[in-house]
Formats: structure tokens, C-alpha cells, sequence
């Protein structure tokens, strides 16, 4: 296992337990005291994890509330960002949409369009499009992540790489000037991110908020994207960056 590997595995089982001791992650990652410290200064030093007498947790910004709470928090904005994105879906398509809390109000906003095949992860979602009009709603799946409410694992992965959606869609968990798009959880990056390369159109859904949350794992870098779905205009560096990457990015208007 590689130093980046390892590191990523740390913050993956952080995720999980929300804090370990040192030494169990030494035994969990079959490595020295010497080196797990050494990695856990790493990611202290780049304010990933916090570092306590013995042990080590994640700081508050990279605890991640429960999906649940996800959908409501900046409700107004994910609402007004889902109509936006419906308008991009056309009769006939083939869509794929991901499990994020975004996500889930694009689905609830789907109405007009005719004839589409909906793929999904999440259960929240195939729950709200499955029977609408003429559709068809393709659920990939496998072992179920009780926090996600949708499938992440390798099976899940093996089917979705199956379709070559027109659209695929995509929510996010912070937007970085410097690394591009990041998620907290390992398995909810690796599963969007196997998603890239099959995909007509990539686009990613996020309200302002996320521009300036701390993210731990690289889902996508810009230049896998084509458009951003937001509620606020990016400033500073990562409007640059978006700009550079070529990422085309569209403003949904929201309620005053």
C-alpha cells in the first residue's frame, strides 16, 4: 500500500468511526507506530484530521450529517438547482443520476420529459421516478450503505459501467480551486468517479455552500466535467479554475 493509499484508508475508516487510536490504525493498516504518525501529521498539517492524546478524529467540517438532514440542508437552493438541471433532460434520454441529497430534488423536478430511462444508485430516488409516465427506472445495485440509502460497492459499480447515459448527474460534497471535485466517503468517490468515463455529458450539482466546505477525497478533477449546476456564480480562484478547465457552468435562479 502506497503512502497516498494508506493515507486515503485513514481517512476512509475516520469516516466511518469518526475517531481511532493511533494504535489501532497501525494494526488495521499493518504498518509501525513510526509510520502511522508520520501519516497522521500529514493530514493534520493539511487539516484533515485532528490529533488528541492518543488517538486521532475528524475535525468538524468533514463530519457529514446523515442524508436525511443532507436533502433539507439548503433545501430553497437544491430545489431551485433540480428545475434548473430538468431543463437540461430532453425526451428519450437515457439519465444517470446520482445518490446525492442534489440529486434527489432533480428527480422530484423531472416532469416534462417523455420516454426516459432513469439509472440510478439510490433508493430514495428509484422510489420517486419508479411508474412515471412512460418511463423506464433502472436500479444498479448491490450491498446497500444504510447512510446513503443507495449501493456504492463493486457490484454496483460493474452494473452502472454497463450504460452510456446521454446525461449523467452528479452531486457533490465540496469544490476545491486547486484539486477539483470532493467527497468525504471513499466508496461514494470511487463509484461516482467509475461513472466518468461512460458518460455523454458529465454535469455536477452544488449550491454555493459547497465551495467553500473542506473535502477529503478527489471524486473528479475539472476537466473530467462539463457543466456545474449552481446556485451562486463562483468567485476568485475557482471560477479561474472552472474557466480554464472549460466547465461550463449555469446559475439556476432562486427565489428572493
Amino acid at each position: 500500500m502506497t503512502t497516498a493509499e494508506r493515507l486515503i484508508e485513514v481517512m476512509n475508516i475516520l469516516r466511518l468511526e469518526q475517531s481511532c487510536s493511533v494504535n489501532e490504525l497501525a494494526n488495521r493498516l499493518n504498518v509501525t507506530m513510526e509510520t502511522i504518525r508520520r501519516d497522521i501529521r500529514n493530514l493534520e498539517r493539511d487539516g484533515n484530521v485532528i490529533k488528541l492524546h492518543g488517538s486521532v478524529r475528524l475535525p468538524d467540517v468533514l463530519l457529514e450529517p446523515s442524508y436525511k438532514k443532507r436533502i433539507n440542508m439548503n433545501a430553497t437552493q437544491k430545489q431551485a438547482i433540480g428545475l434548473c438541471a430538468a431543463d437540461l433532460v430532453q425526451d428519450g434520454m437515457t439519465v444517470f443520476i446520482d445518490c446525492g441529497s442534489t440529486s434527489y430534488w432533480l428527480a422530484r423536478a423531472l416532469k416534462k420529459a417523455r420516454g426516459l430511462q432513469v439509472v440510478t444508485n439510490s433508493l430514495d430516488i428509484t422510489n420517486e421516478v419508479l411508474g412515471r409516465q412512460d418511463w423506464r427506472c433502472v436500479f444498479v445495485g448491490g450491498q446497500m450503505n444504510t447512510d446513503y440509502r443507495a449501493a456504492l460497492d463493486q457490484e454496483a459499480i460493474n452494473q452502472a459501467r454497463r450504460f452510456v447515459p446521454d446525461l449523467l448527474f452528479m452531486s457533490i460534497s465540496a469544490l476545491d480551486a486547486e484539486r477539483g471535485f470532493l467527497d468525504l466517503n471513499l466508496q461514494e468517490a470511487d463509484f461516482k468517479r467509475s461513472l466518468l468515463g461512460n458518460a455523454r455529458k458529465k454535469i455536477v450539482l452544488a449550491d454555493a455552500s459547497k465551495f467553500s466546505k473542506a473535502g477529503a477525497i478527489l471524486t473528479a478533477d475539472f476537466q473530467d466535467i462539463d457543466m456545474l449546476v449552481c446556485d451562486q456564480m463562483p468567485q476568485g480562484e475557482l471560477a479561474d479554475a472552472l474557466n480554464h478547465a472549460g466547465v461550463e457552468i449555469m446559475v439556476a435562479p432562486t427565489k428572493a
